[in-house]
């Protein structure tokens, strides 16, 4: 794990305080950036991320990027390649007959 991976008190702090209508508005940011077919994971996380900087402007890259591996992990967000901080997979909206 390298130092830019590691995340600075701040951050954690910020991320500690965020309320709970302030990770819906993440996760519906990061839901709006995903289509139907494959995109790199980086891209809908820095969209995601640029979207919210008027509301959010302090949340870390890495906060979105860990909302997005929750959304795969529940199945609202497909994923192909390995799920990792580093982004280097990609992603699409669930098919709407999976999570059934």
């Amino acid at each position: 794990m390298t130092d830019q991976e590691q995340p600075r008190e701040s951050d954690l702090e910020l991320v500690v305080s965020l309320s709970g209508d302030d990770v819906a508005a993440i996760n519906a940011a990061l839901l709006q950036h995903v289509t139907g077919s494959w995109l790199p994971a980086l891209g809908v996380v820095t969209s995601a991320h640029h979207s919210l900087l008027p509301t959010l402007p302090s949340v870390p890259l890495a906060f979105f990027s860990y909302r997005l591996r929750k959304l795969v992990a529940s199945g609202e967000v497909q994923a192909k390649g390995i799920v990792a901080r580093e982004l280097a997979y990609q992603v699409k909206a669930a098919d709407p007959g999976a999570a059934a």
